[in-house]
């Protein structure tokens, strides 16, 4: 049985947004840990970690 799940995606607009706000900022980009925990990557059982 395939799993599938419903994701939104940003407008462009958005991304364009968010791209520039990311190019001009001077801190660091974020850990990966933060990057997965926004992606929610955790609700994927395949990812959790054993």
């Amino acid at each position: 049985m395939t799993q599938h799940t419903h994701t939104t995606h940003p407008s462009k607009e958005a991304v364009r947004a968010l791209m520039e706000r990311r190019r001009t900022e001077q801190s660091p980009p974020p850990a990966p840990e933060r990057i997965r925990e926004q992606l929610g990557w955790w609700l994927i059982p395949a990812n959790k970690l054993a």
